[in-house]
């Protein structure tokens, strides 16, 4: 063979590899087109519920001599429909602890951190009662920490609180002086220190005062906000009384957390929003804020996660209805 020859048989190898690339190339980009495009004509896979609780407890809302079904509604949302929302939701466990031998102990520390120095009645082996000597009482649930205080406030001579024109305490001072007031007793814990926080007034004005109430929204969970029956308010709250000199004294703490453990959880299918209006409309909606009248305007629809006075063992959502002057829950689960 001839240089030229040998030079000649190079260059058809050469051609030879490259085209032999370019097809081996153009087969895999086409396969790899062909399997997306097929994958495209498939229905999307839907993940299923877990349900590993098995059939969630009903929610217990407060007993309510309004029922959701008094009022008609109409749907004056911004797109004027109802909203698309999961079909799937995360259902938290939230734990109880047991009484132990440690329970009474730290019963009377938590009450004696609130002034409460006498010996405790007990009213069941979960619940112990403190008095002191103005008329005041605790109550603390032992198995949760939670307790209530009520407290007698002595007016001055003449019975009136407000002799004095001091202005007293503003919103923000309220505020702070109520997260002060559960720091020092090692009370804010992190689970309520982020929450929104929320005061309404009763008297003349909002510069002039009788009564506070102060309260402590539960934070939002998986970005979803989290709700009470009172909605404005939260589970931890005080209801202050202005002294005349300026300042405020509590005559009213309630303090219960839920701490649901975001480690011990299961998904579970929700409603749809038509499902849940329906449900408002045949009464199985609880009312937090009651309307003027029997029309109802819904301006809003969204998903939040609901927090009882009571315990219940699982974090579970609604759905809020609101509009001028009113606010309903519907439970969201789906137990289908």
């Amino acid at each position: 063979m001839t240089l030229t020859q040998a030079a000649v048989w190079t260059k058809r190898g050469i051609i030879g590899t490259i085209v032999s690339i370019i097809l081996i190339i153009l087969a895999v980009t086409g396969s790899r087109m062909w399997y997306q495009y097929q994958l495209s004509l498939r229905p999307p896979v839907e993940e299923k519920p877990e349900m590993k609780f098995g059939s969630l407890p009903k929610i217990q809302f407060p007993p309510s001599e309004v029922t959701s079904s008094n009022f008609s509604y109409s749907i004056d949302t911004v797109t004027g429909g109802l909203p698309e929302v999961l079909k799937l939701i995360k259902v938290y466990f939230i734990p109880q602890t047991s009484i132990s031998l440690l329970s009474s102990d730290r019963a009377q520390k938590l009450a004696e951190s609130l002034g409460f120095s006498s010996s405790p009645e007990i009213l069941s082996p979960a619940r112990y009662k403190f008095k002191d000597d103005k008329g005041g009482t605790l109550t603390i649930d032992l198995t949760t920490g939670n307790f209530h205080i009520q407290k007698q406030i002595e007016e001055t001579a003449t019975g009136s609180a407000q002799l004095n024109t001091a202005s007293p305490p503003g919103r923000e001072q309220l505020v702070t002086e109520f997260k002060n007031y559960l720091t020092e007793r090692n009370l804010l814990i992190k689970n309520i220190e982020n929450g929104k926080t929320n005061v309404t007034f009763k008297g003349p004005s909002p510069d002039k005062w009788e009564i506070a109430y102060i309260s402590i929204l539960p934070p939002d969970w998986d970005n979803i906000p989290t709700v009470t029956a009172s909605f404005s308010h939260g589970l931890v709250k005080a209801t202050a009384k202005a002294a005349g000199d300026g300042t405020s004294k509590y005559i009213n703490i309630g303090y219960t957390v839920w701490q649901p453990d975001k480690t011990t959880y299961s998904t579970y299918p929700l409603k749809t929003a038509e499902q849940a209006l329906a449900d408002l409309r045949s009464g199985l909606g609880f009312v937090s804020i009651e309307p003027a009248g029997a029309q109802v305007s819904i301006s809003s629809v969204y998903l939040a996660y609901f927090q009882p006075e009571d315990y219940s063992p699982y974090l579970q959502p609604v759905f809020v209805f609101e509009g001028p002057g009113f606010t309903a829950l519907v439970p969201a689960a789906s137990q289908n």
